[in-house]
């Protein structure tokens, strides 16, 4: 495993890479990195419920439409098939590293068909909220091969009330993890390891200092180009499991690139998404693609949590 705290930085700059914009491909504006400064023009977002902030970050696609973890929505149910509406759902977005672009209220909370709770399978829903009419485009990695590094980030804010945010904190990551290791802790990852990406990274919680907890999103490195490709969905942890007692913990985020289509048929037109020049690329067209949800779920002496980490951090100690 090879870390380096860095600051991730993402400006406008042009790529060589097929992107799918509504209607066309082209060669449009993404984000490239290049300086410190460059990141006050990259819009992120975190989910507010009933004006607090939570853990879970949406991956923004439109300036009305993002991905969200469905473990973070609340539900009516124990299949988790209908979303309680009666939680107020907002997105708070930032405008840079500190800055703040907005508080949309969603207006629609679709989680994906195949979400299974007990195993974290197809843990994402889509979020649709409104916008202050100043529409944007944030483009999706689609291709996994395409990566040549990824970055991990977190973002957080010192006030939900005040829409003030705190500095991101950001990791680059290339790993040489053992995939058994990642494996032998949750039975999802055993059957879908083209679907989800594992490692052991933590962050210190904002809610309770003396607890470690996952990045919230990741990026895939397009040189010289990096992107939004996947969102924290689940965590295996050993012992008597928490992120508060140096427990050995697995974490899992979701790769978006199968869920394009389904988002495609949720939002009604194009999912914004770039990948390079390569006759090898291949689209998963599934509408309705589904991960192998594994017949046993449980793993012996290991917890599994998902959702808001905030909520579990402020009963931690």
């Amino acid at each position: 495993m090879r870390l380096g705290n860095s600051l991730l930085t993402l400006a406008a700059g042009l790529s060589t890479v097929f992107a799918s914009s509504p209607g066309e491909l082209s060669a449009p504006t993404l984000f490239r990195r290049n300086g410190t400064e460059d990141l006050q023009a990259f819009k992120g977002a975190v989910l507010l419920k009933n004006g607090e902030q939570t853990s879970c970050e949406v991956a923004l696609m439109y300036s009305t439409f993002g991905f969200v973890s469905a473990a973070c929505l609340d539900f009516t149910d124990d299949t988790a098939k209908t979303v309680n509406m009666s939680t107020s759902y907002e997105v708070m977005i930032s405008g840079g590293l500190t800055s703040s672009y907005g508080r949309f209220r969603a207006s629609r909370v679709t989680p994906n068909p195949n979400y299974d709770p007990a195993s974290y399978a197809n843990n994402i829903a889509i979020l649709q909220f409104d916008s202050n009419g100043d529409d944007f485009v944030n483009y999706i990695a689609s291709w996994r091969a395409d990566w040549a590094n990824m970055y991990f980030v977190r973002r957080s804010l010192s006030s939900a009330a005040g829409g003030a945010w705190n500095q991101p904190a950001l990791t680059t990551y290339n790993s040489n993890l053992d995939m058994a290791d990642c494996a032998k802790a949750n039975t999802l990852f055993m059957y879908n390891q083209n679907d989800l990406i594992c490692n052991q990274l933590t962050t210190t919680s904002i809610m309770n200092a003396t607890c470690s907890i996952p990045y919230a999103s990741m990026y895939g490195v397009i040189d010289p180009n990096a992107a939004i490709a996947a969102i924290y969905s689940h965590s295996a942890v050993y012992g008597q499991g928490n992120f508060c007692n140096g427990n050995k913990i697995y974490n899992y985020y979701i790769v978006m690139q199968n869920y394009v289509h389904w988002a495609m048929s949720v939002i009604g037109k194009k999912a914004p998404v770039f990948h390079t020049r390569i006759a090898e690329y291949t689209e998963n067209m599934d509408a309705n693609y589904s991960m192998t949800i594994p017949g046993n779920k449980n793993v012996e002496s290991v917890l599994v949590y998902g959702g808001d980490l905030y909520h579990l951090n402020t009963t931690m100690t």
